[in-house]
């Protein structure tokens, strides 16, 4: 584990993509990218039969999201799922409902996580 994890673990969000063209996916984590740029790291589809169902990034959200410069469109709709530290879930979250219209599919909280599933589309 990296040392910006050690700092502050509650600002890691990990996201999980899926249920979409890969081009969706890509356009998702771009912007989450985007938004939170210093300390995301993606990877690749996660199927080893190498036909993608599920893309991940694990981003710092300890502040809140830039704004992208243009609007973000998706061709279909898209799964997401949002893990991590409270507030850095809302921070994440709220980066997402700012370009896109979210569907609440499903919330799971502890005492020091959350994990949200959204629906999103343009």
């Amino acid at each position: 584990m990296d040392s910006r994890n050690d700092e502050n673990p509650a600002a890691e969000v990990v996201v999980a993509v899926g249920d979409c063209e890969p081009e969706d996916a890509r356009t998702v984590l771009d912007l989450l990218e985007h938004s939170f740029p210093a300390e995301a790291v993606a990877s690749g589809p996660a199927n080893g039969t190498g036909a993608a169902t599920v893309w991940s990034a694990t981003l710092d959200a300890a502040k809140p999201a830039e704004r992208p410069e243009a609007p973000v469109r998706l061709k279909g709709t898209v799964s997401v799922t949002l893990q991590g530290g409270p507030r850095a879930v809302e921070r994440v979250h709220a980066a997402l409902a700012g370009q896109f219209a979210v569907e609440d599919t499903g919330t799971v909280s502890g005492d020091q996580e959350k994990e949200i599933g959204l629906r999103l589309r343009s």
